[in-house]
C-alpha cells in the first residue's frame, strides 16, 4: 500500500485488479498474470489498441490465490464504503498524465473560448448537436456546478447498433418525447489540442478492458450463480468520459468554515493541494452481515479520498445499487476545490449497454415483479436533469 501524499494514512480501501487482467506490451510484463487470449481492442475508426488478457474463471474453484485475494477485498469494498483505490489495472501513468495534460490546455489555452465555442454541445438536429455530447460551460448561477465539461460517449455506430436502437425506441414511443436523436451522434474533438482525438480513444480502449477485468471480479466477490452476469450486461458499455474543468471560484464564493459543498468525486491531478482533496460520506463503521437485527444505519462522517499516486478512485454507481436492491449502495460524494489553480479531472464511468434491463438479483431477493430499469431510460433521465436546462447557443 502506497502511502497518501497528503496525509500518509488512507481512508479508503485499496483493491489490487492484476490478478484479473494483464497487457501485452513492455511497460506492463510486471503484471503478468495466468492470461487467456489477449483482448482485441479497437475504436470507431477501426484503429488498434493495446491488447489486454482477462482470465476467465468459471467457478469460484477456478480462481487463483490472488484472484481470491481481490475477490474478498473487493466484496468487502463495496459493502462498506462503496469507494476504493483500484490498482494493479496496467494503465500507464504516463498515459493517465497525458489525458490530463490535454484537459489543461483544452480548458487554459490563449485560444480555449474558441475551441470550446466551435463544439459545444446543441440540441437534438442543430447542427452536429444531438443534445450531450461536446462542451458546456460554466454555470455562474448554481454554486455547486461551478465547472465546465467535455462529454464523450460511446457512439451508435453500424447498421446492426443503429437499427437496434431504432427498433428499441420505436417500440416505446411515449417515452422521453422530445428526446428524439439523444446521443446518436459523433463524438466532437476541438481542433486544439489536436492530440486529444487520438490520445483519449486510446485511453478508453484501455479503460473498457480494465471495466471488464472489475466487473468479472464483482461477479465473484457478490457470489452470483453466473459469476459473467455483470461482464454480460456491460458488454458493448455505453460508457462516458467527462473531461472536467473547475475554475478558481471567485472570492464571493469560496468556501467558508463549516460550509457544505456537494459535488461529483473527481480524480485530482494536482497532489500537493491541501484544499484540493476529495471525500466521501460513509457510515460510522462495518455492518454485520450474519445478524440482520445489527445491519443498521450507523452515524455518517465525511472521509477523505487523498489522491494514490497510479491509482484510481472507484465508486460502485446506481446501477449495482439497482442490481443488488440496496444491499451494495453508490456512495454520496464531494469535492473541495479552493485553490487557486485551475483544477482539472477525467472520470470515466462503465456502464451497461444501452438496452439492459436492470432490476434487483435473485441472489439478493429479486423475482420477476420487481420494477426494473432500462438503462438507456435512467441515462436519459439524468442528461435531461443536467442538460436540457442549460444555455446551448452562441
Amino acid at each position: 500500500m502506497s502511502e497518501s501524499p497528503n496525509r500518509g494514512q488512507l481512508n479508503l480501501p485499496v483493491i489490487d485488479i492484476s490478478p484479473f487482467i494483464s497487457w501485452d506490451s513492455p511497460e506492463n510484463d510486471d503484471n503478468a498474470t495466468n492470461s487467456d487470449t489477449p483482448k482485441e481492442s479497437q475504436d470507431g475508426n477501426g484503429a488498434a489498441h493495446p491488447q489486454a488478457h482477462l482470465p476467465k474463471p468459471t467457478t469460484a474453484a477456478d480462481l487463483t490465490p490472488a484472484q481470491r485475494t481481490t475477490v474478498a477485498a473487493l466484496r468487502a469494498a463495496v459493502r462498506h464504503p462503496g469507494f476504493f483505490y483500484l490498482t494493479g489495472h496496467g494503465v500507464p501513468s504516463a498515459l493517465m498524465h497525458r489525458v490530463l495534460s490535454l484537459g489543461q490546455q483544452f480548458y487554459t489555452a490563449a485560444d480555449s473560448l474558441p475551441q470550446k465555442r466551435s463544439i459545444a454541445r446543441r440540441p437534438c438536429g442543430d447542427r452536429y448537436g444531438d443534445g450531450a455530447r461536446g462542451w458546456q460551460d460554466v454555470d455562474a448561477v448554481a454554486r455547486n456546478d461551478w465547472h465546465e465539461a467535455l462529454d464523450f460517449y460511446a457512439e451508435i455506430s453500424g447498421q446492426d447498433q443503429v437499427a437496434a436502437h431504432r427498433a428499441f425506441k420505436a417500440a416505446r414511443p411515449d417515452v422521453w418525447p422530445g428526446v428524439d436523436g439523444l446521443l446518436e451522434g459523433r463524438n466532437l474533438y476541438p481542433q486544439r489540442p489536436a492530440a486529444m482525438r487520438d490520445v483519449y480513444p486510446d485511453y478508453v480502449a484501455r479503460l473498457c478492458s480494465v471495466g471488464e477485468a472489475v466487473m468479472r471480479a464483482l461477479g465473484f466477490a457478490l457470489e452470483l450463480r453466473d459469476p459473467e452476469f455483470f461482464v454480460g450486461a456491460t458488454r458493448d458499455s455505453f460508457w462516458c468520459l467527462r473531461v472536467l474543468g473547475y475554475p478558481p471560484l471567485p472570492p464571493a464564493f469560496r468556501k467558508k468554515e463549516g460550509e457544505d459543498d456537494e459535488k461529483e468525486a473527481v480524480e485530482d491531478d494536482d497532489e500537493e493541494d491541501e484544499e484540493m482533496v476529495g471525500c466521501v460520506r460513509v457510515a460510522g463503521g462495518e455492518e454485520d452481515d450474519s445478524d440482520p437485527e445489527k445491519q443498521q444505519q450507523k452515524e455518517e462522517q465525511w472521509v477523505d479520498a487523498d489522491p494514490l499516486p497510479g491509482a484510481y478512485v472507484v465508486n460502485i454507481g446506481d446501477m449495482v445499487e439497482q442490481w443488488t436492491g440496496g444491499w451494495a449502495t453508490s456512495t454520496v460524494h464531494k469535492v473541495l476545490h479552493h485553490g487557486d489553480g485551475y483544477r482539472i479531472s477525467v472520470p470515466f464511468f462503465y456502464e451497461p449497454a444501452k438496452h439492459v434491463v436492470v432490476r434487483r438479483l435473485p441472489e439478493f431477493g429479486g423475482t420477476e415483479a420487481d420494477p426494473e430499469v432500462r438503462y438507456w431510460d435512467h441515462l436519459v433521465s439524468k442528461i435531461d436533469g443536467s442538460f436540457f436546462r442549460k444555455r446551448t447557443t452562441w
